[in-house]
């Protein structure tokens, strides 16, 4: 007989190793998985709960011994925030013909284009900006640019750090909806990477492709939404152009406007037609009304998770707005995430392809879209 545990009234697998959560203790929500990063944490905790995305652990060291960068990569969480399962599909979606011709226009190869030109910038961590003129990183911010600009968004640089040689900028590009006043959608996707020349592909060119093509797709659509589409910088430092990206918004008095954000990271390698759906408990049943369209739209088999952590989406969240994360299945996610061999080679444009159908069919289940009669040349 397995242990259980409950949050929120539904069972939640417990480890091998044994370890029941009770209500007394501290447990620590790992916000990293960087190999590196869960070697050292190692040292100073045991398993107490992991599956997915979602890793808990209680420390077997005091806290305040820690190293800087382990405290700094935990935060102490309680039982009823913690899920990680299988979509329990309490809620249902109905086919529409008109949002699978908006899924039909996705095209793998365009999504893997995209990607190419991101990967073959070179090194895209942002500490580049600091080693010369032309870096990957830098390559990379002008290349979304231009993607933007063909595609007739309004383009924007949200720069927020000075570095040696250049700005370190998120990229956005936005379209306007049918009231000066219209709810926004944001979809977003960071395009750094931790560094390795011609890598990075799967975390997260992947994702950042994948903002681009929802673009793509959405501009031979009118919409009563407006859209913000971001290819965030610095996520692998913290997610600092995320946290940048929600300030900009709040400064604007943008913020109130959000209707909804999706963030897409490493999409694009698949063992199992896995998708985590990761967001917080106050968000849960938003998470399973996505799952119900992953199963109507696409071949994907959701999972849920929560709490939300390491990317794009936490910021947005912080701030009370419905958002989730789209990623690949974590237990049997990229082998060689964060490391020189995460290339173009072996990664499924059409596991990516149906990600993207997924978030373009949330974007049609909140956004009156309508087609207009232009075509736009893929680049």
């Amino acid at each position: 007989m397995s242990g259980q545990v409950f949050s929120a009234g539904v069972p939640i697998p417990l480890p091998a190793s044994g370890i029941t959560l009770t209500s007394s203790g501290e447990l620590y929500l790992a916000r990293s998985q960087d190999p590196g990063f869960l070697e050292t944490l190692a040292k100073f905790s045991v398993v107490a709960y992991k599956r997915g995305r979602t890793l808990i652990v209680r420390l077997t060291s005091d806290y305040a011994s820690l190293p800087a960068d382990i405290k700094s990569g935990l935060r102490i969480v309680t039982m009823d925030e913690v899920y990680n399962a299988p979509a329990g599909f309490k809620v249902s979606e109905a086919s529409r013909p008109e949002v699978r011709a908006l899924l039909a226009k996705v095209s793998g190869v365009q999504l893997k284009n995209y990607a190419e030109t991101l990967v073959y910038a070179g090194k895209r961590s942002a500490a580049q900006l600091d080693l010369k003129n032309g870096s990957g990183n830098k390559l990379a911010m002008d290349a979304v640019a231009g993607f933007f600009k063909g595609l007739g968004l309004k383009v924007e640089r949200n720069c927020y750090k000075v570095r040696k040689f250049d700005k370190e900028c998120n990229i956005i590009g936005s379209r306007a909806g049918a009231s000066p006043g219209s709810r926004i959608i944001l979809v977003i996707g960071h395009m750094d990477s931790v560094g390795y020349e011609n890598a990075g592909a799967d975390d997260n060119a992947s994702g950042a492709a994948g903002v681009l093509e929802m673009a793509r797709v959405l501009a031979g659509y009118n919409s009563d939404h407006a859209f913000v589409f971001v290819a965030a910088n610095g996520e692998e430092n913290g997610i600092i152009g995320g946290y940048a990206c929600a300030e900009e918004l709040r400064k604007n008095g943008l913020m109130s406007r959000l209707a909804w954000v999706i963030n897409m990271d490493m999409i694009s390698w698949n063992k199992d037609g896995v998708v985590e759906l990761e967001t917080n408990k106050e968000y849960l049943e938003h998470a399973e009304w996505v799952s119900a369209l992953a199963t109507t739209y696409t071949t994907l088999k959701p999972h849920i998770a929560t709490p939300a952590w390491g990317s794009d989406h936490v910021p947005f969240l912080e701030a009370g707005i419905p958002t989730y994360l789209s990623i690949e299945h974590w237990e049997a996610h990229n082998p060689c995430y964060h490391k020189a061999c995460d290339t173009l080679d072996v990664l499924s444009w059409g596991y990516a392809s149906e990600i993207v159908k997924l978030n373009l069919a949330v974007v049609a289940g909140k956004a009156g879209l309508t087609p207009i009669d232009i075509k736009l040349g893929e680049r």
